[in-house]
Formats: structure tokens, sequence, C-alpha cells
């Protein structure tokens, strides 16, 4: 963890110095703008806690790329670009989960959840700026090539979580409510969260077989990529590239469950 911060921080001050550099006529002249759709291909990477990863979900980007020239080679970019980035994140329970319920008349009702019986699947939307150093090669036929490293700050616009039970007939959503998923981050629909059971004894009310199903609102990853540009006419050119995007703040606010989510992704687009 602490190798991870430092690589963030010398991104971060290394991308911010460039970020005040002044805009020369150069610059400006070597500054190319694009636009890209990207499927990609999220999972999450469980660290601690009483969840497991799910496997994998498909998520998919749009957005605009702007690479700016630095220095005189014409190899250097300082790269960026503005995106809507849908991110699914798939979690099941290895422990024991109940959601306790008050009833109108009096009284408590108490599901209970077996491990392996709770599968988590939230879809978020970000905004994402990533923001890194972009190094290509001199053109070789039609054809350029390039490697990419920096950082990807993601803003999250929206978030949408769909629990479903497994080998058991007890639900999530009541049949009235006509739903089937939730927003984990809104208060009034943490009815859904599994509040558990207070610990006997205990003088700070702490809670057992319960799990805070609220998530990060700001995403921070490392990312690595590399790909081509193609020459079709003029200064239009065909991009395609694949890019590892690791997330490395935690995504739940559950203080008891760590863990990472992470992205694989093709990018396709067009540069002018």
């Amino acid at each position: 963890m602490n190798v991870q911060r430092n690589i963030t921080f010398g991104l971060t001050a290394w991308l911010g110095a460039m970020l005040f550099q002044p805009v020369t006529a150069q610059t400006l002249d070597n500054m190319e703008l694009g636009i890209r759709i990207s499927p990609n291909i999220a999972w999450a990477k469980i660290q601690d806690g009483s969840m497991k990863a799910d496997g994998a979900g498909v998520g998919f980007s749009y957005g605009v790329t702007g690479d700016f020239g630095l220095g005189k080679s014409g190899n250097y970019f300082f790269s960026t670009e503005l995106s809507v980035s849908t991110i699914p994140v798939k979690v099941a329970s290895t422990t024991t989960l109940k959601n306790v319920t008050p009833l109108a008349g009096g009284g408590y009702d108490t599901t209970t959840f077996k491990g392996g019986e709770l599968e988590f699947k939230y879809n978020n939307q970000y905004l994402q700026i990533p923001l890194g150093l972009k190094m290509k090669t001199a053109e070789i036929g039609n054809m350029k090539y390039y490697i990419q490293v920096g950082i990807a700050p993601s803003f999250m616009l929206r978030s949408r979580l769909a629990v479903s039970t497994v080998n058991t007939t007890a639900k999530i959503y009541p049949d009235n409510k006509g739903i089937s998923f939730h927003d984990p981050n809104k208060e009034s629909d943490d009815v859904y969260q599994f509040s558990g059971t207070t610990v006997v004894g205990s003088a700070l009310g702490e809670k057992e077989y319960d799990f805070r199903d609220n998530v990060a609102s700001f995403r921070f990853p490392l990312i690595i990529g590399a790909g081509l540009e193609y020459k079709l006419t003029g200064n239009t050119r065909f991009t395609a590239g694949l890019r590892f995007d690791n997330g490395i703040n935690d995504f739940f606010k559950d203080s008891r469950v760590n863990a990472r989510s992470n992205m694989m992704s093709i990018s396709l687009g067009l540069v002018f």
C-alpha cells in the first residue's frame, strides 16, 4: 500500500507540473483532439472482509480525448480525457447476514441469509478525467504506436445496486414495490441494507451479521495502456488500444470490507 501511495503521489505531482506548464504555439500546433468509445470488463479485488469477488461484469465508456505535445520531439504528449464510464462490480457474501425490520404492530421480523446466499451487483457510472503521459513512436508506414501511464480521477454520477438471492426463497425487494435494484448511497434506501443484530452486552451498540452497502463516490485508479494510431486521411487517424485501470482507494464505505475496483478496456476512436 505504501508503494502504491508513493507512486500515486509521484504521478500526481508530475501531472500537476505538466498542467501548469505555459501553453506555447508549439504546444497548440501539436494538439490532437478526438472521440472514443470503450467497452470494458470490470471486477472486484477483495483484500479483507466478509465478501468475495463474484466474477466480472461488462461496462461501457464514451467521451472526448486530447493530446498536447511536450517538447520538440513530437513523441511525448500530455494526454487527457473527459468520459462517462459505467463500471460494474460483482461480489457475494461469505458469512451470515441478517436484515431486521420493525413490524407495524410491534416487534421485529428477522430474515437470515447464510454465506453464499447473497449476490451484490453494483452498476456505477462515473465522470472520468484521465491525466497522463502518452509516448508515441515515429510514423511507421501509416501507423504510430503508443504507451500511456497516468491517473484517472473518477466522480460518481449514479450508483445502482441489485441484490439477489441464491438457494433461498427469501427476497430482498418486496413484491409490492416492483423494484429490482436500489441506490446504495441513498439514505431512504438503507432499508435494503443488512442491519444485523446488536452484540449482546455491547456498551457501544456494536452490530454483528450486518453489512453497509454504501460505496465511495470518488474512485482513484492508476492507468497503463498501449495502442496504435492508423492514418486514414490528412490528420484523421483511427485509434485502438488496451488499457488497465487499477483502483487504489477503497470501494466500500463499510470499514470491515476492503476492496478495489479494477477494469480492463478496449478503446476505439478517431483523432483529428
